[in-house]
């Protein structure tokens, strides 16, 4: 890996969803700068991952929590 941050957008399908990874970053601040334009253009559901972790979820935490939860329902079935 060499880009340590990994923006992912949301996209919806009729039967689930997936998250797309359209844009790796190397810092922290291009990371949330370009997530900050494609949620500004789009309104999409966005997070921001280092390592696996959430650093920043747009437009808010619980848009993206909602997100996973409707994914691990669909694995489920």
């Amino acid at each position: 890996m060499t880009h340590p941050f990994s923006i992912y957008i949301w996209q919806p399908e009729r039967i689930g969803g997936r998250w797309i990874e359209p844009l790796q970053a190397y810092t922290r601040e291009y990371a949330l700068y370009a997530a900050n334009l494609i949620y500004t253009n789009s309104n999409a559901v966005i997070k921001v991952v280092r390592y696996g972790i959430n650093i920043a979820c747009l437009p808010n935490e619980r848009a993206v929590e909602r997100v996973e939860k409707y994914i691990a329902q669909l694995r489920e079935k």
